[in-house]
Parts: C-alpha cells; structure tokens; sequence
C-alpha cells in the first residue's frame, strides 16, 4: 500500500544519514510521477504535519525534505491539504513556503486570500522571496494588499521589476489603473532611463540572428525590462513619457517598437503607418502585433487582410525552433522560413484545421517543420489554433513532399492512438464503512479472546472470522471491477461487465450531491451516475477542469 510506504519516506527523510534522506526523497518523487495516485488523507496530513518539523542539518542543495513533501502534498487539491498547508505554514522550509503560496492561490477562497496577503508580505520583509507573478496576476484584490503594504520594496534591487510586473497586473485588471501614480511615474521614469542606457548601447546592431545566437540571455534581460517600462507607460502617462513613446518608435528591437506602438494606439497619439506594418510582418512581432490587437478590440487596425495565416505561421515556426530543447553547443536559428503546402485534417473533436508543412535553413541544412492546427471553423484565414507545431529537424531534402506529409499522419495517429489509451485518472470504491466497522470489531474480539485465554469456545469465532472475511473479500474483489478512469477524451464508468463512456467535449454539467456524482450531456440528459465514493470528488473535478480547459465550450462543473 502507496499508504504503508510514504510513512516509511516519513521516519527516512529524518534520518541523520544524508543517503537514507537522499533514498527516500528519490522513492517520493517516483510516487510523485505517479498518474492518478491516491493516498488517504491522513497520511496526507502527516505529510504535511512532518515538512513543518526539524531535520538533520543539510549536506547539499537537494537535502531540503520540508520543500519535497509539501511539493508532493501540493498534487492533491483537497479541503483538508489546504487546511494543512496553512495550520503549519510558518514551520516549513523558505522554499516549502514558496510552494505551499503557489498551490493556496489556486484555491481562489477569499479566507485563503487573506491568510496568504500576510504571509506573502511576511516573506517579503524577511527573505529574498521570488513572487509569483504569473499565479497572482489573475487575483488584482490579492495583488493590490501585497502592493498596499510593500509598496516600498520598489526601490529594492531584488524585488524592483516584480513589483512593477504586480503594478502592471494590477492596472491591466482595470480594477485600479494609475495606481499610485504619484510615487510611481518618477520611480519609472528614472529606472527606465537606467535601462534605456543598457538598451542604447546593443541597439545600432540590432539585428534578430545576433540575439538569438549571440547576446541571448545578456540581451533578453534588458529587453524585458524595457517591455516591462513601456506598457506601464499606458497607464502612467505623462509629458515625459509621451516624448519616451516616440523615440522607442525608432528602436531597432521588433518586439520593444510594437510594445511602444501598442502603447501609442491606446494613447491616441500619432505613429507612424509604416512602423505598424513593420511590426506586422516581422517575424519576431507577426504573432504579437495581430494578437495584441484583437486583445484591445482594433482588429479592424491590423494592416494585412489576406494571407494572415502562412505569414503568423512563419513566426510560430520561428519560435517553435528557437525554444526547441536546447542541444548541448547547438545554437537554435531557422532562416529562409517557407511555407510548402497546406495539409487539412481534423483534431481529435473532428472539428477541421489546417496544417502548414513548412522548411527552414539552420547551419546550412534545410529542414521540415510543421505550424498548426489551425481551427478552420471560424474561417479560412482565421488564425486560431490547436497549437500543434513542431520540427523533428528532418531534412527537406530526404524525402518527397508525399513522404513528408504521409509520415506526418502517421505520427498524428501514433499520438492520437498513445493519446487515447493513455489512463490520466482511475478510481475505484474502497472498503465501505460496514465492512472496516466489521474488521474494527473482529480484531477487538480476537484481542480480548486472547486476553481471556480463549475461555469460550474458539469454533464461533472462527466461524464469524471466516464469513466477516469472505463477505470483505467479495466487496474487495466486487470493487476492483468498478471504477470511474479518464482515457484519452473519454469519461468512463465500469461496474462489473457494464461500462457507459461520454467523450469529455460531449458533457454538458456534472453535480453531485451526498450519494452520487450525475454526468449530463449536451442535451441536458442524464448520460450516467456513480457513487460519491467511488473518487475523491476534489481530485475528480479538478481532473476534469483540466482536461476540457482547452475547450470552447466547457462543461459546468460543480465545485
């Protein structure tokens, strides 16, 4: 039992001999890549309850079980690990701490909010905390409690850009834009000048392959930083600031002249048609320019009318390559991007998208690529999509057209068919609550037997041992032919030699009240029910939301 095992973890990773400790957090973390693990929550808790308590002093950078077993807790989004986490909070390590905020706000309970507002603040007036931004950035009350009381921490060097990456939240919200203005505009004026200087000088050789191939991380830095000093200028505008918009207009950086742009748009203030149609067609700006736009409802402003989708598909192509997984001295760099042809197939709703087969030179060689899919339903050149690009770096040249797209298809169906046998969640009925009060009886009467000496008859008790043990064995065997799994894009139910399945884009809602969870379809009919027990509703729903996040239209899911 996973039970039996994670209580030996528990004594191991208190051992004062750094291998047991080392031994034990390996075996956690294999528990931990484990799909669909079920462990009962009082194990759970004492999890949790054993992170908050001493360990021997560490020998090394991965001795730090306080952080491993709240890391494991956090896979189990349950009323009672939430009430754990925040019970023992001040007694885990700095880094278990980090952790444990970033599953609290996933709770988005407003008790928990206010719990996770002092604690955040806490670390932030006592440790080198590295916030976490993009968690927070959908929660402006959270953000602007934090802000209200750390406002100060803008002159730190440490934490000086996440609390402009949280001011910048908080005004993207709407919930209260120019906040603070007063202290902030002069603040941001001075840093950005700061970083301007750091930008002017890679800026009279800016160009893309030098960024990516030579500057990387020394560039990219200072590049977000810009970024990050721009878009606040929409909501701390001034004179000054008006005047900053338009030199960074003439920038060489796509990226930092579409942010100022952008900015500009929103301003009302004059710009430039070229500028527009620069970042528009650049590879680096394509996707950036025509998405930021349809973010703030001017669509109509986007300067190409036709054939959006090779040219966006050039740029996702780009990225794709540069973010592959980085190869040891291989430096990822696609040039001279072509589309080949457009492959139409469908996804696995059978709703019809579009593929690009495409090619690329890096380092001499020209290799395939493929961009997609994109979802044709809402138009030929619409540009949603199934984003399903990659390259294997297959050269153009070592096969036909028809090879290339026929090994493309069989890789789509290899995944789809990995896809669909994949078990992303199982659960089945454990012993009822009869059964395990039976056991508890039958174990204290064996006890007392043994106490008394066996003074009555021993026949009778063997007797009630003997049935009370074949009827939890039946149950035992009866509930392993019982289970509620995710396969693929199927919910499925099996009871026995019955089985009723619903593709998950079919359900409509599900509920559940005291007995029984009820799955409906899309036509408000009952496609089937199951036990409440027979899964931890918590971890069930969670399941399911993340399985149909991708969905347009996703099921309501009773929380």
């Amino acid at each position: 039992m996973i039970e039996l095992a994670l209580r030996k973890i528990l004594k191991q990773v208190k051992s004062s001999n750094p291998e047991t400790r080392y031994e034990a957090l390996g075996k956690l973390y294999e528990y931990k890549q484990q799909d669909g693990l079920e462990v009962q929550i009082d194990v759970l808790i004492e999890v949790i309850k054993t992170a908050a308590s001493s360990f021997p002093e560490r020998v090394d950078r991965w001795d730090n079980p306080s952080f491993y077993l709240i890391d494991f807790a956090c896979d189990f989004p349950m009323p009672e690990v939430v009430e754990g986490l925040i019970k023992h909070f001040d007694g885990f390590d700095f880094h278990a701490k980090e952790r444990a905020v970033e599953f609290l706000i996933l709770t988005e309970d407003e008790e928990v909010f206010y719990f996770l507002e002092d604690k955040i603040v806490q670390l932030m007036n006592t440790e080198d905390y590295n916030i976490p931004i993009g968690e927070l950035s959908s929660y402006p009350m959270l953000i602007k409690g934090i802000l209200d009381a750390t406002l100060d921490k803008i002159h730190s060097d440490h934490y000086k850009y996440m609390m402009y990456d949280l001011i910048l939240s908080l005004n993207n919200s709407g919930m209260e834009q120019g906040y603070r203005k007063e202290i902030i505009l002069s603040c941001m004026v001075t840093d950005y000048h700061s970083v301007k200087q750091e930008y002017l000088k890679f800026d009279p050789d800016y160009s893309t392959k030098y960024v990516y191939t030579a500057w990387k991380d020394s560039y990219f830095i200072v590049r977000n930083k810009m970024r990050l000093f721009i878009s606040l200028m929409e909501y701390y505008f001034s004179k000054e600031t008006a005047g900053e918009l338009n030199e960074a207009l003439r920038f060489n950086d796509p990226l930092i002249k579409t942010e100022a742009l952008l900015v500009c748009i929103s301003k009302n203030l004059p710009y430039p048609e070229s500028v527009l149609l620069e970042s528009a067609k650049h590879i680096e700006s394509a996707e950036m320019t025509y998405w930021e736009l349809v973010d703030k409802n001017l669509e109509h402003l986007y300067p190409i009318t036709e054939g959006k989708q090779p040219l966006l598909a050039k740029t996702r192509l780009f990225y794709t390559v540069v973010n592959s997984p980085d190869d040891e001295d291989v430096i990822r760099y696609p040039e001279d991007i072509q589309v080949v042809e457009k492959v139409e197939t469908e996804n696995s709703y059978g709703q019809p998208i579009r593929y690009y087969l495409m090619k690329f030179k890096e380092h001499q060689t020209v290799y395939v690529g493929w961009v997609g899919g994109y979802a044709l339903e809402a138009g030929d050149d619409a540009v949603n999509l199934w984003d399903g690009s990659y390259t294997d770096f297959v050269e153009f040249d070592s096969a036909s057209i028809e090879k290339h797209r026929q090994d493309f298809f069989e890789k789509r169906e290899e995944e789809q068919l990995i896809h669909e046998n994949s078990v992303y969640f199982e659960s089945s009925p454990k012993l009822s609550k009869g059964a395990w009060f039976f056991l508890a009886l039958l174990i204290a009467h064996w006890f007392r037997e043994i106490l008394s000496g066996f003074n009555r008859s021993i026949l009778i008790s063997i007797f009630f041992t003997v049935v009370g043990g074949a009827l939890c064995l039946y149950e035992i065997t009866k509930n392993k032919k019982r289970k509620v799994s995710i396969i693929g894009d199927q919910l499925i139910k099996q009871d026995g030699s019955k089985q009723n399945s619903i593709f998950l884009h079919d359900i409509k809602k599900i509920e559940y009240n005291k007995k029984h969870i009820f799955i409906y379809n899309w036509n408000q009919e009952l496609a089937f029910k199951f036990p409440l027990r027979w899964v931890r509703y918590e971890v069930f729903s969670y399941l399911i939301n993340e399985h149909t996040a991708n969905l347009k239209d996703r099921p309501f899911i009773q929380s």
